[in-house]
Formats: C-alpha cells, structure tokens, sequence
C-alpha cells in the first residue's frame, strides 16, 4: 500500500472521469464500515466471518436485498467466511462520491473500475490501491483459470497485480457501431460504408422520423474517443490502427506518441461531430445530457445508431412492437483493416489502500468463478423467480408484473466472465454478441494496452491540462464549437496549462516501457 493521498487526489479524480458500463442510492455508501462477526462455514466449524463492502456504479435492484441473502448463505454453506455488502451510487455521482470515499478513507473493500472512464493506472498513481499479488496467489485460482494470462497482466504495475480484470468483453469490438436495418429498409436506404455516408443517412432519419423523441446521437460529452466510441471514424483513416490512450495521448502501432487533441485525427474527429452536430443528428443538449437521459433514450427503441453495442430486441419493441433480432446490426467501416485492442481489458474491480480485507475481497471474486451455479446466482438471481434456464448456455428474464422488469440483475460488466455468461436467446443480439463475447482471432493488442503512466513528475499539470481540457477541448470535439474558429485559443489555454510537459513526460515513460518489453 502506498501512502495516503492529499486532496489533491480528490481535484483530479473528479476530472479524470470518462462512458461506458449498471445502477441508486448516493446514501448506502455512507452506511457503517466492515464488521466481524463469529459464523458457521458449511463444514459446520465455528469460523470468523468477515462482512466486505463492495462499492459499484448503479441502481441498487428491486430485490437485491433478498438476492444477496442467498449469495451471502451460498459463501457461509461453501465455507468461504466471507459476507458481502453491495452498495450502490448512481452513475452521475459515481465519480464524485467514490473519489471522495477513498480520499477520506472511507471503510469498503473492493469497487468497481472502468478502464475506459478512470483507468486503474490513475488511482494507483495517486496510491489508492492496495497491491493484491499475495491474495490472488493464495485465493485465486479460479480468477487465473478463467481470465487469460494477457488479460491478467494488463492488471500488473511493476510485476504486482492491483485490479482484477473482468473477462467479459472482446476488446477488439471498439471500433464497430450498432445500426437499425428497419429504419434503413423503411427509408430506403443503404448500409453506410464511410462516415460521409453515415451522416446523409442519418440526417434523412432525422427528417422522416415519426416518433415524438428524435433518434439523436446518444452519449455523454467528452473528448475521448475510446469512451465515445468514435473510434468508429479511425478505420478510414490512413494512419490507423492507433489508439488514444489516457485521453491526452495518441499511440500508433510504430511506437509514435503524440498530443492526441494536436493531431490531424482529432480535427477530422471534430469535423465530423460538428456536421453531426449543424444537421440536427446531435442533441442541443449534449454538453449537460446525463447518463440518465442516454439510457433512456436507448432502453426506449429511440435511436438509429450507436456507437459501440446496443440493448436488446425486448426495448425495442417498446416502441416497435415488430422488431426482431436481426433488425440490429454491426458495421464496421473498412472491415478489412486490422482490428486493434486499446486496452487489454475494459472493465474490472480493485481494493482500496485502506481495506482491512483485501484477502477475502479476492475470495468472493474468485468464489464467483467457481462454479456455474455462484455465477448465475450473482448475475441472474435466484432460479425461478428472477429467470430460467435456456439450454446449457441460456437464459429467460421473469419479469416483474408492477414495471415489466426483472426483479433483479446483475452486472457483467462489473464482474462477468465469458465462461459463465448466458443469453437471453430471445431477446439478444446475435451479432453483437459475436463481437462482443467471442473471441477475435485476427485482433492486435495495442502496443500501449498495458502501459500505465504515471504522472508524479507531472501531477500539477495533468491535473490543470484535465480541467482545462474538459471546459476547452470538449465543445469542439463535440462539434459544438466549430475546431477552426475555437482551437487555436482553446489549445493556447492546453499549452499554459503544461501540456507539452506532460506530454514529453508520458512519451518518456513510454519509450522506457518499450525498451523493457523487447529484451
């Protein structure tokens, strides 16, 4: 464990934040810390059992309460000696309150990561994780059974492991976007191949759409492509595969490091949004819109295209009473490129520096890997009444009569395995989930996947560069500003910030890294 951290920690975890991947109450993180307490393991011998506070982004389920009951008397009957509280904090103060939590040592165990909006790499450099490696060596062989080894050390700083990855995703689908085939057939239209083609067919949705909310391009205003997944531009771009890395920075497959928001690239990002953004295909709003008003507009069937992947045939039909499966596909711009892994993994969980436990937060993780049935209970619920089983790998959702809801659900995206995971065979997607669950043999890692940065020599900087950059940079990309008539000033405000500092230390660091992983 690293030294605690100033409040300096809580400025830049406020700024780091980034989209992707659950979901109430702000409250329940505020509860009593970790408590023992004498219990009985299912071999019946008195043992110690220790009560852990797992912290996640989201909404806490109808009928977590009852869910966890079961999960905690499964790990009591297995003799784990662990209990488990989950709690939740909504998607829109999950920075804030979790950044905040870890600066005032608050007493949990184990919180939810996502790479792609606060990598783990930042709050190690700012020592909020406690190094794990003893309790994956003695409690993990089911985490290193059923995560691959290359996934697993993308979760490794300097040897030592400090995240556990969740092996749920093929990180090779970054680059792809979810489109409505009835809304093209309806508007006889074709299949866009380049992104000239993408805007002219959504501007003509845009015109004909009926609905009384407009299918606008649904995300939540940054300047990072991975967590836009505009990244779908980047195939038709000469220079590609590259990706961008930590926000800031551009990294090809040569090796080459570059400001990410002063390159070619980034202008014909922001050219693009601001055509989206002139024709009407951007909602006005999209610099206050919240996680909220995203999903809803998803959950609802209101959308022509996604970037990245998208629900299921069940919200669809809200709307759209004749929809099938197939009327969602995946396209990729010039499918014949490579098809490039920014990060080794998107997701995963970590414990805190200040966690009393860190051993049997890794044993309820592992536990869940187990066996078939820990998982399906984490995720699905309890049998019966939450879902039924489909066939060895499938799965039926039971609704709650009060809302048309599943009583309870987990989250795969915190803490699934593709191993484990079942389908809702109905209503999925078949295509996105052969991207997004199977695994790409002609995918490349990134040769910056895994590198972690760290920013102590430039702390002050990244930290101004981050705020700076989430006032200046974000409307521009956005295509809220147009890039000719804003960049030249917003840059000049970058610059006196410390980019270029902070640039050649990250560009120092990398080329460090690179002449360690080719001894």
């Amino acid at each position: 464990m690293r030294k605690s951290f100033t409040m300096l920690f809580a400025v830049m975890l406020a700024f780091t934040a980034l989209l992707g991947c659950s979901n109430s109450s702000g409250d329940s993180a505020d509860r009593g810390g970790s408590e023992d307490s004498p219990s009985q393991t299912g071999s019946g011998n008195s043992a110690k059992l220790v009560k852990i506070k797992y912290v996640v982004p989201g909404t806490e389920p109808k009928d977590y309460k009852e869910v966890f009951q079961k999960i905690n008397e499964k790990l009591a009957a297995d003799g784990v000696g662990v209990e488990v509280e989950k709690v939740y904090i909504p998607f829109d103060a999950w920075d804030q309150k979790l950044n905040l939590m870890l600066s005032t040592g608050d007493d949990f165990d184990l919180f939810h990561i996502m790479q792609d909006r606060t990598p783990f790499s930042s709050y190690y450099n700012r020592g909020a994780l406690a190094d794990i490696s003893e309790s994956i060596e003695k409690y993990g062989d089911n985490l290193k059974k059923n995560i691959p080894d290359d996934i697993f050390e993308g979760a490794k700083i300097d040897g030592k492991y400090y995240a556990v990855p969740s092996y749920w995703v093929e990180m090779a689908s970054e680059g792809e976007f979810d489109i409505r085939r009835d809304i093209l057939r309806q508007n006889h239209l074709q299949e866009p191949t380049n992104p000239e083609e993408l805007i002219s067919a959504w501007e003509t949705v845009m015109k004909n759409w009926k609905g009384s909310n407009k299918p606008y391009y649904a995300a939540k205003a940054d300047f990072d492509p991975v967590s836009l997944h505009t990244t779908v531009f980047h195939r038709t771009y000469d220079t590609f595969p590259f990706t961008v890395k930590d926000k800031f920075f551009y990294v090809n497959q040569n090796g080459d490091v570059k400001s990410w928001i002063e390159t070619d690239e980034f202008k014909k990002d922001s050219e693009y949004m601001r055509q989206m953004y002139t024709k009407g295909i951007t909602n006005p709003d999209i610099l206050v819109m919240k996680n909220e008003q995203i999903n809803a507009q998803i959950d609802n069937g209101d959308w022509f295209v996604n970037f990245g992947t998208t629900g299921s045939l069940k919200s669809l039909k809200q709307n759209n009473p004749d929809a099938t499966v197939d009327d969602i596909g995946v396209v990729w711009f010039n499918p014949e490129k490579e098809y490039l892994r920014p990060l080794t993994f998107k997701n995963g969980n970590a414990v805190p520096a200040n966690s009393k436990h860190p051993d049997e937060a890794v044993k309820f993780m592992n536990w869940m890997l187990a066996s078939q049935d820990n998982y399906d209970l984490v995720q699905y619920g309890i049998e019966g009444k939450h879902y039924t089983k489909d066939g060895d790998k499938g799965m039926k959702a039971i609704n709650d009569p009060a809302n048309n809801n599943p009583g309870y659900r987990g989250s795969e995206s915190q803490n699934g395995n593709v191993n484990f995971m079942r389908f809702d065979l109905e209503n999925s997607i078949p295509e996105n989930n052969k991207v997004l669950f199977e695994s790409n043999p002609d995918a490349v890692n990134s040769i910056a996947a895994n590198f972690v940065f760290d920013p102590t020599n430039v702390r002050t900087e990244f930290t101004n560069i981050t705020t700076e950059a989430a006032a200046s940079m974000t409307p521009i990309y956005m295509g809220v500003q147009d890039y000719d008539k804003a960049f030249p000033a917003a840059l000049d405000k970058m610059k006196k910030a410390g980019l270029d500092k902070v640039v050649a230390e990250y560009q120092r660091q990398f080329k460090e890294y690179q002449a360690k992983q080719n001894k």
